[in-house]
């Protein structure tokens, strides 16, 4: 939290979590602001023993049933509802409650819940590529480019390009919104992709002005 103190109410905060034996995970809504890890690490500092969360609680099982009740996949739900909690740990627990086999498959091979987690994503206004998206979603690039390019021009669209590195292809940049894409930038022709080419051998070989290939461009 950016080396903000705790102080003397939080630390009795904890304090009376562990007299009562309740696992932290599930009361951190007594201690906004705060992550579960800096509260954990908190309560070791200052001797205050918390209940292992090695035994899942009522609220946690609570939660692990909601999102097999969900559009969201079980990896993704665990790691946003249950960061304590290892998504093979969270498997083993469903399987103990019987749920193992419960979720419900949904749209083109079960990924439906891709679309939602994707637009939760990009509510801020924010752009990414489909391999930033799936990054951060959890889902393969594959099913995040199949459920952008469904609702293309619907609900997402093609907000800007970017260069996947300095000599690369673009890339495209996904938003919220509808109608049209951003006009694609021309490919680089073959001559000028022969003049980097040869501008990266010469730097290579000590024999460029690194900055010749930028002052062409300036000059154009």
């Amino acid at each position: 939290m950016g080396g903000r103190k705790w102080g003397e109410e939080e630390s009795k905060i904890l304090a009376d979590i562990a007299k009562e034996g309740r696992t932290l995970i599930t009361q951190m809504h007594r201690l906004p602001g705060r992550s579960y890890d800096a509260a954990k690490v908190h309560a070791s500092r200052h001797g205050i023993a918390l209940s292992e969360s090695s035994t899942w609680s009522p609220d946690e099982r609570a939660i692990l049933r909601r999102i097999y009740g969900s559009n969201e996949s079980i990896k993704v739900g665990v790691r946003r509802l249950l960061p304590h909690r290892g998504y093979l740990a969270a498997k083993g627990e469903a399987q103990r409650l019987g749920l193992s086999g419960t979720k419900a498959r949904r749209g083109r091979d079960g990924y439906s819940w891709v679309e939602g987690a994707i637009t939760a994503i990009l509510e801020d206004g924010g752009r990414m590529t489909v391999k930033q998206l799936a990054a951060a979603t959890g889902a393969a690039p594959n099913s995040a480019d199949w459920a952008l390019n469904r609702k293309r021009g619907k609900k997402f669209r093609v907000g800007d390009w970017t260069r996947t590195s300095i000599h690369g292809d673009w890339a495209a940049l996904w938003e919220l919104g509808y109608g049209e894409d951003a006009p694609r930038p021309p490919r680089k022709t073959s001559s000028q992709s022969a003049r980097e080419w040869r501008d990266r051998q010469r730097l290579c070989g000590g024999q460029a002005n690194p900055f010749a290939t930028a002052m062409r461009q300036v000059a154009a």
